[in-house]
């Protein structure tokens, strides 16, 4: 049955990622304008863009075009940039590190602290840091990503000097040097998740401390920390654990405002100058692999998810 279960994800899996580069590729079909007459300027004559066009494939049938497209991108090539004239999967090779470490970073951060301050929060239910930190939290949730990247550079990079706006320095020069520069867009990403998984991670094991388990195992003898550790911790995490996985994919997306934020020059910077420059080829490599992170994360943690909670798998073994 774990065979079965497992086969189904995949599949649904695979399946999300051809509708989603389905609905990448006719999107720029349908969107006005074109590469053509993007590269040689609108002076140019209709014969020049019409051989341009040719030239690059455009005049050949969507569904054509559409599955030469797909088949290139599963061999990794993801075609050449009409901007760059360079292949797409080098530029994405170049940027993608950037974007991965600083989404990774945040997702460290988040994970450490909500889980630290969800527990103790937790066990210090309606006492004046329970007040404080509910009142902090909805605060922290309401501000975006973005925002917060403004406000850290203003207050740590120009008032304190924590750090230089706009000063990037490459990981390909200095790695110590690239994870610093990486320290406060993480945390800026990292903050609006960190409050949603602290109130969720505390209402969880709120929820899970009134249960009959918890009474039989404070029969049994153990402590409060044996009980909230041994017992109603692992079972408060299964949410939590969901939401981490949308969480992700969140901040894998979300990240391009903020690298715009603080400069950093990872796939949103190209992202965005390819959109304005009609550049599709990269446009279109870029949200494919997105989805394909988020698609991926979200496999994972629905595997994950159907190790830690049983119940799942007694109720998949009786059908």
């Amino acid at each position: 049955m774990k065979v079965k279960y497992y086969c189904k994800k995949f599949i649904a899996m695979l399946l999300t990622l051809l509708a989603v580069s389905f609905f990448v590729f006719a999107a720029f079909e349908i969107i006005p304008g074109d590469p053509a007459t993007s590269i040689l300027g609108t002076n140019a004559t209709k014969e020049s863009v019409q051989a341009l066009r040719e030239e690059m494939g455009l005049n050949a049938p969507f569904l054509s075009r559409y599955f030469s497209w797909v088949l290139s991108c599963c061999k990794g090539d993801f075609g050449i940039s009409y901007s760059y004239h360079i292949p797409v999967r080098e530029m994405i090779a170049d940027k993608l590190p950037i974007t991965l470490t600083m989404t990774v970073l945040a997702m460290l951060m988040t994970m450490i602290v909500s889980v630290l301050l969800g527990v103790f929060l937790a066990k210090h239910t309606r006492s004046v840091w329970d007040k404080c930190g509910y009142v902090v939290n909805q605060i922290a949730m309401a501000i975006p990503a973005f925002f917060l990247g403004i406000l850290f550079t203003y207050l740590f990079g120009l008032i304190l000097k924590w750090f230089t706006p706009g000063g990037y320095i490459s990981y390909q020069k200095n790695f110590v040097g690239f994870l610093g520069y990486l320290i406060m867009p993480s945390i800026a990403i990292a903050i609006p998740k960190c409050a949603m998984s602290v109130k969720l991670l505390r209402s969880s094991i709120l929820t899970e401390a009134g249960k009959d388990y918890v009474r039989t195992a404070y029969s049994r003898g153990n402590s409060t920390s044996q009980v909230l550790y041994r017992h109603v911790l692992k079972n408060a995490m299964i949410p939590v654990i969901t939401f981490w996985g949308m969480a992700l994919a969140d901040m894998s997306a979300g990240s391009i405002v903020v690298e715009q934020v603080f400069n950093i020059p990872g796939l949103g910077r190209i992202l965005l100058s390819s959109i304005s420059n009609r550049d599709y080829p990269v446009v279109e490599a870029v949200i494919v692999l997105i989805a394909f992170l988020v698609v991926i994360t979200n496999f994972l943690v629905d595997l994950l998810y159907r190790k830690m909670d049983h119940r799942m798998q007694d109720g998949e073994d009786l059908k």
